[in-house]
């Protein structure tokens, strides 16, 4: 029996999927394989992606040194040409490394035409008018440069109005919110300054900093005001990265455009999202996805080593 692996190498965490031709069998998650802020240490990233696949292995009941027929791992940030390319030769027979976004919109898709969104620690939007041809890509330039929409965005933006108001002398609910989400854990936080230092001295990671976003989303739906505009910043940010792409692609009536991520699990932001593309994509047709990014890796991986033509790489 033949067996495949798709990745997920995020930002917060890698996942890893394991199948045979029809079916996935099981998963595993193991830590970031992204290498933001870091050295390019491809082998780093081969090492994650391998113990990661090897988790998956053993949760299917099979050897975890098994090596593959086919692995597609999508990776956050990763671009031909200006990436290390991590070497998975000892993990699969045939493998290929692609941005993470290919592997969201061959999930969410299910491998036909159209955009999606993809918004989770990071954001980026990925589009193709025809299975097969070349992809149009807009966003994705990292949260120092763009990430407009994805978690971290909100993170960042929440807690500078947050610091905006604290600078006016007025306290808000985003601050007392912020506090008690980083306050715990034994952390000497006591103020937004002092959220401050810790992220200035790498005490806050970028994942615990994106995770607050739920918070932010958690107090928008409760009606506060400050936390609802910047939600609906971000889904506005997200539609645009739509927008932005459709307008590159062959003129279409109805195209199809769908999301990822992990932002889009609350299903207040999915609709404001789905609102927002309507608005500025007039005619576009918004569909639930299909499947996530690490099904989509693993219905890569199936085509890579079936021999079928062969991946389409998100061009430079």
């Amino acid at each position: 029996m033949k067996l495949y692996a798709g990745v997920d190498g995020g930002q917060s965490s890698t996942v890893a999927a394991i199948g045979d031709g029809e079916r996935e069998l099981a998963r595993a998650a193991g830590p970031p394989a992204d290498l933001v802020g870091l050295p390019r240490d491809a082998a780093r990233q081969a090492g994650v992606i391998g113990t990661t696949v090897a988790a998956a292995l053993a949760r299917a009941g099979l050897d975890p040194a098994l090596r593959l027929a086919g692995l597609v791992a999508g990776i956050s940030g990763f671009d031909r040409g200006e990436s290390p390319e991590p070497v998975l030769g000892a993990y699969a027979e045939r493998f290929a490394v692609v941005h993470d976004a290919e592997i969201a919109h061959a999930g969410a898709l299910g491998g036909a035409a159209g955009i999606v969104a993809i918004a989770g620690t990071g954001s980026v939007a990925l589009g193709t008018a025809s299975p097969g041809n070349a992809f149009v890509r807009a966003g994705g330039w990292g949260f120092f440069f763009g990430d407009e929409g994805s978690a971290l965005w909100i993170a960042r933006t929440a807690l500078r109005a947050a610091m905006d108001r604290e600078d006016r002398g007025h306290a808000g609910a985003l601050a007392t919110c912020a506090l008690a989400f980083f306050a715990g854990g034994g952390s000497d936080i006591h103020s937004l300054r002092s959220i401050q230092h810790a992220f200035a001295h790498g005490e806050l990671t970028r994942p615990t900093l994106a995770a607050f976003a739920s918070e932010v989303l958690a107090l928008a739906e409760r009606g506060d005001p400050d936390a609802g505009s910047v939600r609906a910043a971000a889904y506005d940010a997200l539609a645009q990265l739509v927008a932005t792409v459709d307008a590159r692609l062959a003129p279409a009536a109805g195209r199809r455009i769908s999301y990822a991520g992990g932002l889009f699990l609350n299903a207040p932001f999915a609709a404001g999202f789905r609102g927002a593309v309507e608005r500025r994509v007039p005619g576009a047709v918004v569909a639930s996805p299909a499947g996530d990014a690490a099904a989509g890796a693993l219905a890569l991986a199936r085509r890579l080593a079936g021999a079928l033509p062969g991946l389409a790489v998100v061009p430079e």
